[in-house]
């Protein structure tokens, strides 16, 4: 085989890789809700399918899916009994951004919680078909069960997360309540809030030790309006402390906060219908605040 014969097939894996890598990240984040280890996961497969023999196969996407399904899942088994000495709440790790990007994985963030429910198997079965719209045929070949169990483990991750897809916020109305929250917040309103917050509003809060959150998720408008308003209370929560900006979960809306040195101190978003506000979900640990 030529040289310039050599340069071409170099070019042309590079080519291919390149095209599937932003498809292999979002099924590897999504999977595990970690930035890092997904960039991770990708990184190893591109490495072991380089080193082995290379066969050509008739669907290399399809392929390479497969072994990152499998790698995540390992991943996950390996990081039970991290998370089993995590302290507090553990939360996924949102994708942050400045600007809505659209390389960022579009799994709304509120919904990445839910799949904390399913087992690993349900959760790659409910990513391929939920938030790339493959077919059976696709995911069965992934996965390496059948179009009939994958069929089976569709239908009981739904009734587990009581979901059928993403949830796409609107982002005017996320900014009107979040403004209004804000404001009610630095006031320390407590009429203002009940009014904005669902009866049955959820709160969680992640700060994996390292920053100041709720241990354990809160429930009911009078627990978390409750915990707001005494956090409010802490000087070092004054308004002069903190600066706001819009920023992006998974490209969704959210409201990034920045202390007086313009660091990254949490961030959070809302989950909301009709009727009001209906989740906060608050990041607090430093790990998972970076920005992309």
């Amino acid at each position: 085989m030529s040289r310039e014969t050599n340069i071409q097939d170099t070019d042309r894996i590079t080519s291919e890789l390149s095209a599937i890598r932003p498809y292999l990240f979002k099924i590897a984040y999504n999977m595990t809700g970690i930035v890092e280890d997904a960039e991770d996961i990708v990184q190893e497969v591109f490495e072991k399918w380089l080193k082995g023999s290379r066969k050509d196969v008739e669907n290399l996407r399809a392929y390479l899916g497969r072994m990152v399904i499998n790698r995540s899942i390992d991943r996950l088994n390996e990081l039970k009994a991290e998370r089993s000495n995590y302290i507090g709440f553990w939360m996924p790790e949102p994708y942050i951004t400045l600007e809505v990007d659209d390389s960022a994985p579009s799994i709304d963030f509120g919904l990445l919680m839910l799949l904390e429910r399913l087992n690993p198997m349900e959760r790659a079965v409910f990513i391929l078909r939920e938030s790339f719209s493959e077919s059976y045929e696709t995911i069965a070949g992934i996965t390496g069960e059948s179009e009939a169990n994958c069929r089976q483990l569709l239908h009981r991750s739904r009734e587990k997360v009581r979901s059928s897809g993403s949830r796409q916020a609107d982002p005017k109305r996320h900014h009107e309540l979040t403004e209004a929250f804000l404001f009610a917040l630095q006031k320390q309103d407590r009429s203002v809030l009940e009014r904005l917050l669902k009866k049955e509003i959820e709160l969680y809060s992640d700060g994996g030790g390292k920053k100041a959150a709720a241990l354990r998720p809160l429930f009911g408008v009078d627990k978390v309006v409750k915990f707001l308003i005494g956090v409010a209370k802490l000087e070092e929560a004054s308004a002069a402390a903190y600066s706001y900006r819009q920023g992006y979960f998974n490209g969704q809306p959210a409201t990034l906060l920045f202390n007086a040195d313009n660091g990254l101190d949490s961030a959070f978003t809302v989950q909301f219908d009709e009727q009001g506000i209906s989740q906060l979900l608050y990041v607090r640990n430093p790990d998972k605040l970076k920005i992309r």
